[in-house]
């Protein structure tokens, strides 16, 4: 009788001890997967927030350039020279050029084909600093102003030709033309002098020593 006592005293600490074990796991269970849901559901919450604030920051249209109000086609004619500006200063591609033309234009200055898109030289393309701002411009400028007029026609020019690519330079090609042209104008110099030394020395000293040593050879 006391051993079967004993048994059922055993049994019965045996199932009280998995009672407990299983009362203290389960909340401990409960909780970790609370634990759980709680961590994942973080790193989510803060994705989101990043997500609202790159959403609407990528759907934000850019900033568009102001539109120019000048005429492009004027503006390319006053750069050139086709136009003359109002108060008689020389052309813009006497000292820069902007990927234009078969020569381009000059290289005293900067080229200009991507001013307009430069945020920092973009604000320079004004009345202002060039009448009064530029070392270089000013000087003439100053005493030949620029109209804001003229520059605004001139802005647009530039914002149309900064959609395009830079032109290589044409100085090599413009230095053979200068060549051969100076060279040209020496040939038909000698053409002219040749025979006007010949008429007016015709029958004298001169005119002997002329046919002799003038490359004619003696006869």
């Amino acid at each position: 009788m006391v051993l079967k006592g004993c048994k059922k005293i055993r049994k019965g600490l045996q199932y009280g001890l998995a009672a407990l074990l299983v009362s203290g796991i389960l909340p401990m269970a409960a909780m970790a997967a609370d634990q759980a849901a709680t961590g994942a559901a973080a790193p989510a919450a803060q994705a989101a927030t990043v997500a609202d604030q790159v959403v609407p920051a990528a759907a934000a249209p850019a900033e568009a350039q102001p539109v120019e109000t000048g005429n492009a086609e004027i503006g390319r004619q006053i750069f050139t020279g086709a136009r003359p500006l109002q108060n008689g200063a020389p052309p813009c591609i006497s000292c820069h050029s902007i990927s234009y033309g078969e020569l381009n234009g000059g290289t005293l200055g900067p080229n200009l084909t991507k001013v307009y898109a430069d945020e920092s030289k973009n604000p320079l393309v004004s009345s202002a600093w060039i009448n009064g701002g530029s070392p270089t411009m000013m000087p003439i400028f100053s005493q030949r102003n620029i109209t804001d007029e003229e520059v605004s026609h001139l802005r647009a020019f530039f914002a149309q030709q900064s959609k395009g690519e830079v032109a290589s330079s044409a100085t090599g090609t413009f230095t053979i033309l200068g060549l051969g042209g100076f060279v040209g104008i020496l040939i038909v110099f000698n053409i002219i002098w040749s025979g006007r030394y010949r008429n007016r020395n015709k029958g004298t000293a001169h005119d002997a020593l002329w046919r002799n040593y003038g490359g004619k050879g003696g006869r």
